[in-house]
């Protein structure tokens, strides 16, 4: 895949009010010459466009559709170990901190901490507790950058999965077919 190709693709079926999110608007992208500078930044839209998007709408309509308790969170603490997406929250980087097996190659104590307080959070979840307030309240859990937590208002998440998703359910028909082909590398053979 040609970076040229990518972003054409990007540019002529999303507006440039959602790209500016993720740093993939035209003005922000006219001197990317190699598909590796805009690596991250496709990945957190494809992650928001195929996951947390998709997540927040669920939570929203089921929430409202039955009445149920829906309990929501963001998570941005990055990917702690060597690779190439270390430094990146990407699509179940959660799973390293729920279950307790990360725990041994943690460098830092507040991964130990974090993981430690989530496996206790969904512990008490699991056994009826309200670990955090419901979708209902505004309010969603949010593990941020530095590994702390809070419960805040949901739209005082300042995180790249929360900022852009008025823009992501504005153009979410559109935002979810440039995903999907921008993951599968079939931005050429794609049409709209």
């Amino acid at each position: 895949m040609q970076p040229n190709d990518v972003l054409d693709f990007l540019h002529s079926t999303l507006p440039d009010s959602l790209l500016v999110n993720y740093g993939l608007s035209k003005f922000q992208t006219e001197n990317v010459s190699d598909i590796g500078e805009i690596i991250r930044q496709l990945i957190d839209f494809v992650t928001d466009s195929l996951f947390a998007g998709s997540h927040s709408r669920f939570n929203m309509a089921f929430a409202e559709g039955t009445g149920k308790r829906v309990l929501q969170y963001c998570f941005d603490r990055g990917d702690q170990f060597e690779g190439p997406l270390k430094g990146t929250a990407h699509h179940a980087i959660d799973l390293e901190y729920l279950f307790g097996n990360f725990i041994p190659g943690f460098a830092d104590e507040v991964d130990v901490r974090l993981s430690e307080t989530l496996m206790k959070f969904w512990i008490e979840f699991a056994n009826g507790t309200e670990v955090w307030a419901d979708y209902k309240t505004g309010k969603a859990l949010h593990i941020k950058t530095d590994g702390t937590l809070e419960i805040v208002p949901r739209q005082n998440i300042s995180s790249r999965r929360w900022g852009a998703h008025g823009e992501l359910e504005k153009n979410w028909l559109s935002s979810r077919k440039v995903a999907d082909a921008v993951a599968t590398g079939n931005v050429n053979n794609s049409t709209f």
